[in-house]
């Protein structure tokens, strides 16, 4: 039964206030539980389960979930279809869900999902806020978005969400999902990713607020050169000084944003804040 069909017979209908695209080909759906390196039994947290058709290959692989929906008609279709089984639905919005207080020492160790295309980097910032408990992530978003965070240097997806999110974790790109395998179709293709988070950022301790802050304000005048981007007489930095830090790390003060990668920028939070 299509995913049309399946609604229709449940008395639901895809929520466009919610971003609901019901992801359905079932190779795309099996991959992504394959790509979960979890032991059976352990706990994974799913974001936006929506039908329950990933949660059901995420059961089959024998493993206890932990679905996160907003929406209460799925929430109610949820657990009546998978009564019996290791799964649990929390009906409330991801970014208020606290893993420590509604999960306590069962925490998940890793999370999984087709999230919504509206509220994408929230999510992963919210996931970046969880990296001591969820070691790991492998998500569905938008092709594009896909792009940006596991970019690279030079290329013009490279971006401030690309350098910010690589600071906490390794990226990549595992699959590229067609728009015709959702339902409602989206505008466009949407990719899986997998985001393995690291103890610690990238970036030296105590350095973090100004690492944010120079990467954002380079990023919104990536045309201009770093020097310029960079300049800014409120915070203290001149292009006198940032002509000796560019100097002191043999940073080409005419470079483009784009162009750093992200150890560059560390070093360069780094010398700034000495």
């Amino acid at each position: 039964m299509d995913a049309k069909t399946y609604l229709q017979s449940l008395g639901l209908t895809a929520k466009r206030r919610f971003a609901q695209n019901f992801l359905t080909d079932a190779s795309d759906l099996c991959f992504i539980a394959d790509a979960l390196e979890i032991a059976p039994s352990e706990r994974v947290l799913e974001i936006g389960p929506g039908l329950g058709a990933l949660t059901g290959f995420l059961l089959d692989k024998g493993l206890r979930v932990a679905a996160v929906e907003k929406d209460r008609s799925f929430t109610i279709h949820l657990r009546k279809h998978f009564e019996g089984r290791p799964l649990e639905v929390y009906c409330t919005d991801i970014l208020t869900f606290d893993l420590t207080r509604d999960l306590g020492t069962e925490a998940p160790s890793a999370a999984v999902g087709n999230i919504p295309y509206n509220i994408t980097s929230p999510i992963l910032f919210w996931l970046v806020a969880q990296r001591a408990t969820v070691r790991y992530a492998v998500l569905t978003v938008q092709k594009e978005v896909a792009e940006r965070i596991t970019g690279t240097p030079g290329h013009e997806a490279w971006g401030a969400i690309s350098v910010s999110l690589q600071t906490y974790a390794d990226m990549k790109l595992l699959r590229i999902i067609p728009k015709s395998h959702f339902y409602p179709v989206p505008k466009v293709d949407s990719a899986v990713i997998r985001l393995d988070f690291l103890p610690l950022p990238r970036y030296d301790p105590g350095t973090g607020e100004l690492f944010h802050e120079i990467v954002a304000r380079a990023f919104q005048k990536r045309r201009k050169t770093l020097l310029n981007a960079l300049e800014d007489a409120d915070k203290g930095r001149g292009k006198a000084l940032l002509l000796d830090v560019f100097t002191a790390l043999g940073i080409d003060p005419k470079r483009r944003p784009e162009t750093l990668a992200v150890s560059e920028w560390v070093l360069l939070a780094r010398q700034l804040s000495k």
